[in-house]
């Protein structure tokens, strides 16, 4: 069995990837790398595989496209483009690279979270969640609708329930990520999700703490496939619209201590925010 998978080749992606103001690009592309060739190894394919972050940008955000035009410089890294605009190949030193495919967050009317996957186009805040699900698919991206902490409860939860239940929308996928605990149920949307034929993505989803560099590439979810060097986001794209090409998650879910942490230390950044906010 060793023998067979060593003579193919593993693709291994994280869905939901922030590149937060505080982290050291640096050090979170060497983790990247890293959790992508740990993972690999423990499958069997040593360094036959190829690894993708897909990046979720805020409107605040554009670092793909500084990296892109080489305005953003990373010790020790370089970025070369593909044949399409909205990929970056990222590799260091030794020649050990990765995938960087461009793509966006947006928050709707209802304040729900909404991912745009495999493009480089930018999408209005505040729009009703069927409006910014359609203008994603318009313009050719994957959008994703990830869980998020609180997010999927209450009238939003309703939403989201309603929105698969009727699946007038297509394609659209699901993403959960590994902030999510590991001493909570399931969420039921995925479940009912998967009824519907409706895929989830996994994705690291970084939060914005220094300590969280380390986390891309640490949860996602591998194809075994090759890619194209050319056009990896448009190839990406393919298969995961085809029903028939299975997608298996890796990584572990968060742990109680480090969630409950993380959560304070989000709270502590938001009041020290907005105290520096009133005292401006």
């Amino acid at each position: 069995m060793s023998s067979i998978k060593n003579n193919k080749n593993l693709i291994i992606a994280d869905a939901h990837v922030h590149i937060n103001d505080c982290f050291d690009l640096e050090k979170m592309l060497n983790a990247s790398l890293a959790n992508f060739q740990q993972h690999s190894q423990q499958q069997g394919y040593q360094n036959n595989f190829t690894g993708i972050l897909f990046l979720t940008e805020t409107k605040e955000q554009d670092c793909f496209n500084q990296l892109a035009q080489g305005k953003k410089k990373v010790k020790n890294w370089s970025f070369q483009p593909t044949s399409e605009k909205l990929s970056l190949y990222a590799h260091n030193n030794l020649n050990q690279g990765l995938f960087l495919i461009a793509g966006c967050q947006i928050i709707t009317a209802e304040n729900l979270e909404v991912l745009a996957l495999i493009t480089e186009q930018k999408f209005e805040y505040d729009l009703p969640l069927k409006a910014t699900i359609q203008a994603i698919i318009t313009a050719g991206g994957i959008p994703i609708l990830p869980w998020g902490v609180g997010k999927w409860i209450g009238k939003r939860g309703k939403i989201l329930t309603d929105l698969l239940q009727k699946n007038e929308l297509s394609p659209i996928f699901l993403g959960d990520n590994s902030g999510r605990p590991n001493f909570w149920l399931r969420p039921r949307c995925f479940q009912q999700a998967e009824t519907k034929g409706i895929k989830i993505l996994p994705g690291s989803d970084p939060l914005p703490l220094v300590s969280e560099y380390s986390r891309p590439g640490s949860f996602g979810f591998t194809i075994q496939d090759s890619l194209s060097c050319e056009k990896p986001g448009n190839q990406i794209e393919q298969m995961l619209l085809d029903p028939q090409i299975p997608l298996q998650p890796y990584g572990s879910l968060e742990n109680p201590w480090r969630f409950l942490s993380n959560q304070l230390a989000i709270r502590y950044r938001k009041n020290n925010n907005q105290n520096f906010s009133k005292a401006s």
